[in-house]
């Protein structure tokens, strides 16, 4: 086995804990350099988040097929549960020994996790040593040390490495829970502003766009006034209101005689039937840290009154017992069209197509067309 010794190997290693940081899939091969120093059969790593489960890891130097996956199915709550109740005496970055464990906690390890996760995921395997690496009220982080049964305890040699590295561990560990956080809230994020009804751009300091969700392209792909420009700017296609626009959009990143910048501004942009409207909202970096860190600066929420519904056909189909038919006739009639007009589109009489809207109207407990378009109107408004 390979023997690591203070100088270049110990250097490459920390190299390595630090981009396991970055890239958690890397964990393994550091996992497997800390069981070779320390001559044991098993090493072992879990992170946990009580709030996100999505950021759960868990990762050994030694796998067996579909263990860790049967670990964050059904074990690594009890280990975080008894983590935080048993363990909270140590403190982050503590090498502890099964001597140490027994004067602190009055139990073995054993005893702590329970024979059946022992012989789960660790068979015939001695806890040697353990460190702490996080630990807070929402969130905990552990590395574990086992060898075989009947082996000795680990020599000192193998615990004063542990303790050279235990800084670097501990200290990766929180850059991984850090960069984590802001990628889960930023994905978050970015799945809201995808499902909103309204077509949202975020811009920088540049005023240039960043970031546009799917109903603003939509509606940059509409015969409108809103545009974006060759330099990644939004604009409006009339002169004259697109100055105005320029004005207001420069206005949010300009401190006012107050002391302070403009919150939100609403505007209207003409050159249609029914004009877009539009909201500007300045990103604050102390209330909005994770857009602000991401550079954005604002954010451009277009509302298009002629926007095409969104209900879709299954949840309208599993609400409703609607057929796919009625379906179509029920979104024909939040576009406005006349049951007339549904019916020639359709290539059905007229009888029938009023058949049809009364089957509709009974389905969905409404009494009129009017009440019926109210529904659908409320539906379209809170679909994301």
């Amino acid at each position: 086995m390979a023997t690591f010794e203070l100088g270049e190997q110990e250097s490459l290693l920390i190299s390595r804990i630090y981009e396991a940081a970055l890239e958690p899939g890397r964990w393994c091969v550091v996992l497997q350099s800390i069981a070779e120093f320390c001559k044991v059969g098993q090493c072992t790593m879990f992170f946990y988040d009580t709030q996100c489960r999505a950021r759960n890891f868990a990762v050994a130097a030694r796998n067996r097929e579909g263990v860790i996956d049967k670990y964050l199915q059904e074990f690594i709550d009890l280990e975080a549960a008894d983590f935080h109740r048993q363990l909270i005496n140590l403190r982050e970055g503590e090498v502890v020994t099964p001597a140490d464990l027994i004067h602190l906690t009055g139990k073995s390890y054993d005893q702590i996790v329970g024979e059946e996760y022992m012989q789960t995921f660790l068979p015939q395997l001695e806890f040697r040593a353990g460190i702490i690496l996080l630990h807070d009220n929402m969130m905990c982080s552990g590395l574990g040390v086992r060898n075989y049964q009947g082996s000795p305890a680990l020599e000192q040699v193998s615990l004063d490495f542990l303790a050279r590295i235990t800084p670097h561990m501990v200290q990766a560990m929180k850059i991984h829970n850090r960069i984590t956080g802001v990628k889960q809230v930023n994905q978050s994020i970015q799945e809201v502003l995808k499902r909103i009804n309204q077509g949202v751009f975020l811009l920088d300091a540049n005023q240039r766009v960043i970031f546009s969700n799917a109903e603003a392209a939509r509606i940059l792909e509409a015969p409108n006034s809103l545009d974006i420009g060759r330099y990644g700017k939004l604009y409006l296609s009339r002169p004259h209101e697109n100055e105005q626009f320029q004005q207001q959009l420069f206005s949010l990143l300009t401190p006012v005689i107050a002391g302070g910048y403009p919150n939100a501004i609403e505007f209207v942009a003409p050159g249609q039937a029914r004009p877009l409207r539009i909201t500007l909202a300045r990103v604050e970096a102390w209330s909005d840290k994770e857009l602000a860190r991401e550079g954005v600066a604002i954010a451009v929420f277009v509302n298009d009154p002629d926007r095409p519904g969104r209900v879709s056909d299954s949840y309208l189909q599993q609400a409703y017992a609607l057929t796919p038919t009625e379906c179509s006739i029920m979104k024909s009639l939040l576009k406005n069209k006349s049951i007339s007009d549904i019916a020639c589109a359709r290539g059905t009489t007229l009888e029938t197509a009023r058949s049809q809207l009364k089957v509709i109207l009974q389905k969905t407990g409404t009494h009129s067309q009017a009440e019926l378009s109210r529904l659908m109107v409320a539906l379209d408004a809170n679909s994301l």
